[in-house]
């Protein structure tokens, strides 16, 4: 199956494009063992419990 990008024609979205698909490689990227040591489990708030449920 063929996927087609249309590239933005303006500048400024041209920009953030870019910056969407640096932070999207950045999140997939695997991590090393200091940063997974890193990781602090948190609370959801409760104002966000009814996002969840």
């Amino acid at each position: 199956m063929e996927h087609l990008i249309e590239l933005p024609q303006d500048r400024v979205q041209e920009g953030l494009h870019a910056a969407l698909g640096y932070f999207v490689e950045y999140m997939e990227r695997p991590r090393d063992a200091n940063e997974v040591l890193k990781d602090i489990q948190q609370s959801v708030p409760v104002e966000m419990l009814p996002m969840l449920f």
